[in-house]
This record gives structure tokens, C-alpha cells and sequence, in this order.
């Protein structure tokens, strides 16, 4: 399997290879194609300085471990680069996991920090 290992706008690290199908910056048209296609997504709203997104960052590298996940897509927006897009989706919180089972969105979560909750709302998206 391969995996994407993207540094955003050169302010994140390196994320680690998993399961995750890719952890990539937001674009839409491919936010538009999977979707289109049935695919799971989740939009994660992303800031360097937030404590939150960091300590989110961190499970989400123990999450892309688990196998189950291998077909989800991560799409990063960063909050502060990103601004066009947060308007265009409205988008207006940081640390916020949009979740999406192709075309319908089956979840959120907004400053969520705990494992658990986390993976059920990934889940939602197979």
C-alpha cells in the first residue's frame, strides 16, 4: 500500500506512514472526486499554534495505524493559510473533524481530543 506523507504549507511535521488512505492538504477538487465517487473523507481544520489540532495531530498518527481506516481520506485545511476555503466551505472553527461517507456528511466533532470518540466518528465514514 501506498501512502501520502505531506508537510502542509511547511508547518506541519512529517505525518507517519499508516493506514490512512492519505493525509493531504484540502483541495477541491479532490475533496469533489471523492465524494463524487462514494469515498470516506474527513476534513480536519487545522492551526500550529492551537494546542488542540496539535494533540489531535497525534492521534491521528496512532489512528492511521489501525487497519480499518486504510480507505479514509484526511483533508487538511490550516485555518490561518487556508482562509479562502474555510469561507467556501463555511468552515469558522479550528480542531474540527468533518466526517463524510461519500457525498453526505455523517459527522462532527470540535475540539475533540479523546482517542475513542475520534475513531467512531472515522468510523461513520466506511
Amino acid at each position: 500500500m501506498k501512502f501520502a506523507s505531506v508537510l502542509i504549507g511547511g508547518l506541519l511535521s512529517s505525518m507517519s506512514v499508516g493506514a490512512f488512505a492519505d493525509v493531504i492538504h484540502f483541495n477541491a477538487q479532490t475533496y469533489d472526486e471523492l465524494r463524487r465517487e462514494g469515498k470516506p473523507v474527513v476534513i480536519h481544520t487545522d492551526a500550529t499554534w492551537c494546542p488542540i489540532c496539535r494533540k489531535q495531530k497525534d492521534l491521528l498518527s496512532t489512528i492511521e495505524e489501525e487497519p480499518r481506516f486504510q480507505r479514509v481520506t484526511v483533508l487538511v485545511v490550516d485555518i490561518d493559510a487556508d482562509k479562502a476555503i474555510m469561507q467556501s466551505l463555511h468552515l469558522t472553527k479550528r480542531s474540527l473533524f468533518i466526517a463524510y461517507k461519500g457525498d453526505t456528511e455523517v459527522g462532527r466533532s470540535i475540539a475533540d481530543t479523546d482517542k475513542e470518540s475520534i475513531e467512531t466518528l472515522f468510523a461513520k465514514t466506511l
